[in-house]
């Protein structure tokens, strides 16, 4: 496992460039990335929340990516903050030819905080995971 700061690149959503909102910090965010020669990119025009850390893969070696199912509670709900801002990581990896290992486990990034030897995990992924184990074996019986 590597830890965030062996990361080879810190990927952004496109959406910080193309808001109004949010370009003064995206500025500010890539003036202090460059002064200390961090790789950043930013990400295809295809996420619908800037919150990329939520949607995308793992890194968890040099080469190794893995994509978990990004299916969070909070977007199963239409509306302002449901299905029409969630991202497809699929369709975000795809963009950037980025390989993964596929994962069904739910997950939202921002739950996970890892190191070369310890990943800290929130509760939220077994409840999130919980529920949809029940609701496949409600739907299977």
């Amino acid at each position: 496992m590597i830890s965030d700061f062996q990361a080879n690149t810190i990927y952004f959503s496109d959406l910080l460039q193309k808001e109004k909102r949010f370009v003064e910090t995206s500025n500010e965010i890539s003036t202090i990335l460059d002064s200390v020669n961090i790789r950043y990119k930013f990400l295809p025009p295809c996420t619908k929340d800037i919150w990329a850390r939520d949607y995308m893969p793992i890194q968890v070696s040099k080469n190794k990516f893995i994509e978990f199912r990004y299916d969070p509670d909070y977007l199963q709900d239409i509306g302002k903050y449901g299905r029409d801002i969630k991202t497809h990581p699929d369709l975000v990896c795809d963009a950037l030819s980025l390989k993964t290992v596929k994962s069904d486990i739910i997950i939202d990034g921002g739950n996970v905080i890892k190191s070369e030897s310890t990943v800290i995990l929130t509760d939220k992924i077994v409840q999130e995971n919980k529920k949809c184990t029940i609701e496949k074996a409600y739907l299977k019986s």
